[in-house]
């Protein structure tokens, strides 16, 4: 049964790229072995305390879900921001639009870390000192040029997206992820939706 504690979908809109090499990467991935077939005509929820968020995730997810022939909602058409958390309303709206399954996505954990570069040191030669023409006192008269340590700060993301089978109300699959320091909103989003549906298509849930 989805509820309103599965948490808020929170996306910063300014973060840094430290890490945008290697923005998201799978954690864990589970599929009801029980459940035979495909899912079509999805609601798809992104937890968030942001509406605009809200929207922009199940919107792009809608969209790429569209473009492999699986039919899906955004929540938002059918939901309001306050109806979201509701048992009763949510219930309502399964029923009212038939839908087979439902995808909830959120984050479930944020982590800080701070990493540390040392200082480097390296030893240019002078070229107008004249002792530098003598090898003897290479060293001597060798000038230091050192680059000073500094920290890097950046944010780990972990999320989760859900797929339940509304007849039944069971979780029949779920992935876990973890996005390094994302450079945007939008690029989290994208990052998640791939993962997501790489992962259904792989497990047989949606055509691939």
């Amino acid at each position: 049964m989805i509820t309103g504690s599965t948490g808020r979908l929170v996306l910063a809109f300014t973060m840094s790229a430290l890490l945008a090499a290697c923005a998201i990467k799978p954690l864990a991935e589970w599929r009801d072995s029980s459940f035979s077939g495909t899912v079509d005509n999805i609601l798809i929820i992104g937890v968030s305390d942001q509406a605009v968020v809200r929207r922009i995730f199940e919107d792009t997810f809608v969209k790429e879900l569209a473009a492999l022939g699986v039919s899906a909602k955004s929540s938002y058409q059918v939901l309001t921001d306050d109806e979201i958390s509701s048992n009763d309303a949510l219930d309502a709206a399964i029923r009212a639009q038939s839908m087979d399954a439902v995808l909830v996505t959120r984050v479930i954990g944020v982590e800080e870390i701070n990493t540390y570069t040392p200082p480097t040191y390296t030893y240019t030669p002078s070229t107008i000192d004249h002792h530098y023409r003598d090898y003897h006192s290479f060293y001597n008269h060798a000038a230091q040029v050192a680059t000073p340590g500094y920290w890097d700060k950046y944010e780990v993301l972990k999320l989760e997206s859900n797929l339940y089978d509304s007849a039944s109300q069971q979780l029949i699959w779920s992935i876990q992820s973890e996005s390094f320091d994302p450079r945007s909103a939008t690029q989290l989003i994208d990052d998640q939706i791939t993962v997501s549906i790489k992962s259904l298509r792989n497990t047989g849930l949606i055509p691939k």
